[in-house]
């Protein structure tokens, strides 16, 4: 199934979080997963659509971001948290 990329839209709205992602992306630091769902979580509480749909551009991007494949990110620790948001919202 062909994936939609995102719209200038979106990414205008994901920005901040994105921009903290990719920090925490290369970070090792000790509070590095507790940020990330903070700053997923804040993504969320400030998006004007439903959830269901702010996850799934926030899964969408993650997913580009991880395509980049830049020396030293990790995004795994972003993508399974939303994939665990996502799974909570089906159960």
């Amino acid at each position: 199934m062909a994936q939609k990329k995102l719209t200038r839209n979106e990414m205008h709205r994901l920005g901040p979080c994105l921009t903290a992602l990719r920090v925490l992306a290369t970070s090792k630091g000790p509070h590095r997963n507790a940020l990330i769902e903070k700053y997923v979580d804040e993504y969320l509480r400030t998006d004007p659509f439903s959830l269901a749909h702010a996850l799934e551009r926030l899964r969408r991007a993650i997913h580009y971001e991880e395509l980049e494949r830049r020396k030293g990110e990790d995004w795994s620790v972003a993508k399974n948290y939303v994939r665990l948001l996502l799974r909570r919202m089906v159960s």
